[in-house]
């Protein structure tokens, strides 16, 4: 199978920095020029490419598309829309949404990992944390979590470790697909 573009699901509870995560990995803007979040309505949908990206030996440009999806239930009977297709989902929460995010977290892998038959290797949670004392291990995952990768970020301070931690997750869904092929 010879994947040229992804379709990626970006998804969370609602203020846990989706958008801004999603806007920096596709250059769209620069973290110090980020004004104040303003919900997303439904879902965004942001392309752009990934160059030079090493699977296997091979280097291959990547078209990604980020679906930056609302966080707000209101917006659930989409779900099945959004889902259709997808290759990959980055669930992503922050210290601010993690009294929610477990039950959340849960419900989210459930329909967009589990029920779509995405593997492990095709979803990855982003902490998106605001400074260096916000602590993972608040989250309180369950069992279900422990196979999927699990990366801290910080926009503010290592916006280029997320440029390297996403492309490290876009070469493992694209060795998973590859290996149903």
């Amino acid at each position: 199978m010879h994947v040229n573009k992804l379709k990626i699901l970006m998804i969370g509870p609602s203020e846990s920095g989706k958008t801004m995560i999603a806007n920096y990995l596709s250059e769209s803007i620069n973290i110090e020029e980020a004004g104040t979040p303003r919900p997303t309505q439904g879902v965004r949908i942001v392309e752009f490419e990934l160059p030079n990206l090493s699977v296997n030996g091979k280097n291959n440009n990547i078209d990604i598309e980020l679906w930056d999806c609302s966080g707000d239930h209101k917006f659930e009977s989409c779900w099945p829309a959004l889902r259709l297709g997808v290759q990959g989902a980055i669930l992503v929460c922050s210290p601010t949404t993690v009294q929610a995010a477990t039950r959340e977290m849960e419900l989210l892998y459930n329909y967009f990992v589990s029920q779509p038959n995405l593997s492990a290797k095709q979803c990855v949670l982003f902490f998106n944390c605001t400074n260096d004392n916000d602590d993972m291990d608040a989250l309180n995952l369950s069992p279900t979590f422990s196979k999927v990768s699990q990366v801290a970020i910080n926009l503010k301070t290592g916006g280029n470790r997320l440029k390297i931690d996403f492309s490290n997750y876009v070469t493992s869904v694209l060795q998973a697909l590859n290996k149903e092929s």
